[in-house]
């Protein structure tokens, strides 16, 4: 048996052993993954991986953490409406364990126009502070990241936007889960 052979032969195996692999992630932030499975215009952009850095920065200070909350963790860019969410079922965004997993889509507003308005920054403070329950009153205090972040700029299929930023994307009814 060739070696090419025995490579997909053990690979199907492994496949069949333990479900689907792990994407393979786009590229790395102080040590984060990150992986797009997008092709929303923000993502596409050259300066996304440099803007990407300056808002976990930002958000990561907000919540009192540092880049060590996000060591070995993968943060996935969907174009999917939702994404899975243990026992909530489908929600925009989702922290579990070691992966960020958030959608770039709104499902009001539709295809959004820049990293800052997923709700990265809400799973950013689960990453730092945990709190599945949403008890820290810092969930409901937002004013400040929207003074860090606000002002940058967004993209849409037809151009250059403003990137307009709303708490209530972030904000989280304290005692909930």
């Amino acid at each position: 048996m060739s070696i090419g052979a025995r490579i997909a032969l053990l690979a199907a195996l492994l496949a069949g052993c333990g479900g689907a692999a792990a994407p393979v992630p786009t590229f790395t932030v102080r040590g984060t993954s990150i992986v797009v499975d997008s092709d929303a215009p923000f993502t596409q952009q050259a300066d996304f991986p440099a803007r990407l850095e300056s808002t976990l920065d930002v958000a990561l200070g907000y919540w009192g953490g540092g880049w060590g909350d996000l060591d070995e963790v993968t943060i996935t860019f969907t174009d999917a409406p939702h994404v899975a969410c243990g026992s909530q079922g489908a929600a925009l965004g989702c922290h579990e364990g070691r992966d960020i997993r958030l959608t770039v889509r709104d499902p009001g507003a539709g295809e959004l126009a820049c990293v800052e308005q997923t709700v990265l920054v809400h799973e950013v403070g689960h990453a730092a502070i945990g709190d599945p329950s949403h008890r820290d009153p810092r969930w409901m205090e937002l004013e400040p990241l929207v003074e860090a972040l606000g002002s940058r700029a967004g993209y849409t299929r037809e151009g250059r936007v403003a990137c307009d930023l709303y708490l209530s994307v972030w904000r989280h009814p304290l005692g909930l889960p």
